[in-house]
């Protein structure tokens, strides 16, 4: 499966037939036949498991989303959070698109930034990937785009309760081809503006939406077949996040910290151009990529209309990648893949805000509010790479890959080496015993490292991740796996309270970690009209302080997952299926008591006991989808019926004082929050033409 990811090696045939017709006496004519295929053709149609996932329930044709209902993933902080895989942290996952850095995937309001006609494949990595990815300790998420198609220009529109948008595919020359795509997303249609919003029982609830929860995407791709072993491809993503409100006194987040009373606003965006050159010969590929990739994030809270200030964060960064693998076939038994990598990053960070000291294991940043702070900070983050991977047959039932990466940080001065080693024994022709091991690192949060706000000092995060896994291929399309994992974690970065004799430092080393695990997956490709998948996962993740000797769940911590996905052809119009997820309750932090607010009167915050010590109650959802193909006009067309959590469940994400109710200390009023999930069902409708 890796030497498959790593080389990339398809080797096309290219053939010129000539037809000799043999003639004794007369002058022979010959007819030459050439048959010309393209590179980009490969890669121009989507994978049998990435088309699974398009069209799992609950995805909304989004292969990226369902990426949830695969073992040892679960949304970390409810059912619209970025994904946390086998116990690291989001901030941990590797996102790569094309060979090349992307900002983000996720949406803030739900599904991927790629149209469901983008993707060609899709790899989730959960541990134990190898010397081509670098700054990651978590998972790898490793996205393919297709290739354009050369044919007539073709253009499909989508509409759906959430989004809509379009598609363009089409030759562009006999050696070139394109498409564009475009969404927006349809949820402002659901909100109204300017007036204060209330609850479920009518009572206003101190918001008022001034901008609804909006988001877009913007993609394309040009593919250009120089000849028969050199491809270019030009390709640029935009992707746009949005949301703006106004609390008054009402509202629960001005109860509890009043600064936050005033307008506000989020945003957050990115964009990125990219070229990528494959050469291809006999015996080995090269590829270089070059790229840029601005990203801007904003928050501003607390402005009033008849009064300048307010609070800002402002972060805006600019990178310039230049990447490159190399794979040469030496023989038939061995392979070297050498990787390297410039990553030429500048980020700037304005702000003027409360400083806030705390990571993902502290339960509220209230906790460690200090004083107000502002400033201006460019920070140089450039990093660079260069792995290399040895991949060789010992033996014909025993493969392995020896490889090592170096790595060096300019900002934090840091130089890593890190062994990565893979082993597979093939058992059989259908059964294979793979084993795992590797080291990694990623730079720390950049709000951790930077002057004034965190501590430059920091050391990189480190990683240790070791598995074991058993596969096997069964008839009729069944295949069976299950792989056991362990994941140490260290040198990550510990919030010091003031009561720390090193407090000034804000942030310190002295926290590591654990993960460890077993997933397992029954899956089923399509035959006999139907196919689907089951998983199983126990886990378990915990946070140790090294300063206290304290170790606890970590707040993703999720024991117990289990999906199940079916899919069944009714017909050559008509299919459908389900996604069924149950999880254990998420960890979270109990409040037992109430305490004034040091820095307001009258205003009151939470008494925390041990930290992620309680769960909620059993997370299941259940989804349903139906697409029917169907003429619009003579034109091809689909219609889509999707119900998202079709049971209605109440999943239970957080707690939190019920500050409207709290006036002393001796009010303990706690009020439970779930995912805002509710049930949401959608019809669909695209037409291609």
């Amino acid at each position: 499966m890796k030497l498959t990811r790593l080389s990339v090696a398809v080797l096309s045939v290219l053939t010129t037939i000539s037809i000799n017709v043999a003639a004794q006496e007369v002058d022979e004519k010959i007819e030459r036949i050439k048959v010309t295929y393209k590179r980009s053709n490969i890669t121009s149609l989507i994978t049998e498991d990435a088309e699974k996932l398009v069209n799992m329930p609950g995805a909304m044709g989004d292969p990226l989303q369902a990426v949830f209902a695969l073992p040892g993933v679960v949304a970390a902080g409810g059912s619209m959070s970025d994904p946390a895989v086998r116990g690291s942290s989001p901030d941990d996952n590797m996102f790569e698109v094309d060979f090349m850095p992307a900002g983000y995937i996720f949406h803030d309001f739900g599904g991927s930034i790629f149209n469901r006609h983008l993707i060609q494949d899709f790899q989730l990595i959960s541990a134990g990937y190898g010397t081509g990815f670098s700054n990651a300790t978590g998972a790898v998420f490793d996205v393919t785009l297709r290739s354009p198609k050369h044919q007539d220009i073709m253009t499909t529109i989508d509409f759906s309760l959430f989004n809509t948008g379009f598609f363009i595919e089409g030759e562009a020359t006999p050696n070139s081809a394109f498409y564009l795509s475009g969404r927006k997303s349809n949820l402002p249609l659901f909100f109204s503006t300017g007036e204060e919003e209330t609850d479920d029982d009518g009572e206003l609830t101190g918001i008022t939406l001034n901008s609804p929860p909006d988001d877009y995407d913007v993609q394309g791709k040009y593919t250009w077949d120089i000849n028969a072993d050199n491809v270019l491809s030009l390709s640029f993503t935009k992707a746009h996040d949005s949301v703006a409100a106004s609390f008054n006194q009402r509202a629960e987040i001005a109860l509890k910290s009043p600064e936050f009373q005033g307008d506000a606003k989020f945003s957050r965006s990115f964009n990125s151009q990219n070229l990528v050159w494959d050469h291809y010969s006999d015996h080995y590929q090269l590829k270089v990529g070059l790229g840029v990739l601005n990203s801007k994030e904003v928050l501003s809270y607390g402005s009033k209309p008849d009064q300048n200030g307010g609070y800002f964060i402002d972060e805006n960064s600019t990178q310039y990648t230049y990447k490159t693998r190399l794979s040469y076939e030496i023989n038939d038994s061995n392979q070297l893949i050498v990787d390297a990598a410039y990553f030429d990053l500048t980020s700037n960070f304005d702000y003027d805000t409360f400083q806030y000291i705390c990571t993902d294991s502290d339960p509220d940043c209230d906790i460690n509010k200090r004083e107000p702070i502002a400033g201006t900070i460019k920070a140089d983050l450039d990093s660079y790479f260069v792995g290399v991977n040895y991949v060789t047959n010992l033996t014909e039932k025993v493969q392995a890959e020896l490889g090592v990466q170096w790595q060096h940080d300019k900002y934090s001065d840091e130089t890593f080496v890190q062994p990565r080693l893979a082993l597979n024994y093939f058992v059989s022709d259908d059964s294979t015993i793979s084993l795992k091991y590797g080291g990694y690192n990623r730079q720390q949060d950049l709000g951790d490292i930077l002057p004034d706000v965190g501590n430059p000092l920091l050391k990189s995060q480190t990683a240790k991740h070791t598995t074991l896994g058993f596969s096997q291929e069964l008839s009729n399309e069944w295949s069976w796996s299950v792989e056991g994992y362990y994941k140490s974690m260290d040198d990550l970065p510990l919030a010091l309270s003031e009561s720390q004799p090193d407090a000034e430092l804000l942030y310190s080393n002295d926290e590591t970690g654990t993960a460890y695990g077993v997933d397992f997956l029954l899956n089923k490709n399509k035959t006999d009209k139907w196919y689907g998948w089951m998983s199983l996962s126990y886990a378990k993740t915990e946070r140790t302080n090294e300063r206290t000797g304290v170790t606890r769940d970590y707040y993703a911590d999720t024991p117990i997952v289990f999906n199940t996905v079916y899919q069944y052809q009714f017909s050559n119009r008509w299919s459908g299926g389900f996604n069924f997820t149950a999880r254990s309750g998420q960890a979270y932090t109990p409040i037992v008591g109430v305490r004034e607010n040091p820095d307001y009167d009258d205003r009151y915050l939470p008494v925390y006991g041990e930290a992620f010590s309680k769960r909620h109650d059993l997370y299941h959802r259940l989804d349903i989808r139906f697409e029917r193909q169907t003429d619009f006009f003579g034109l091809d067309a689909k219609l889509v019926f999707e119900v998202m959590n079709a049971l209605g469940t109440e999943n239970i994400s957080s707690i939190d004082l019920e500050y409207a109710k709290v006036h002393s200390t001796d009010d303990l009023f706690i009020e439970e929050d779930d995912d805002d999930f509710g049930m949401r069902p959608s019809i669909g409708f695209s037409v291609t033409f």
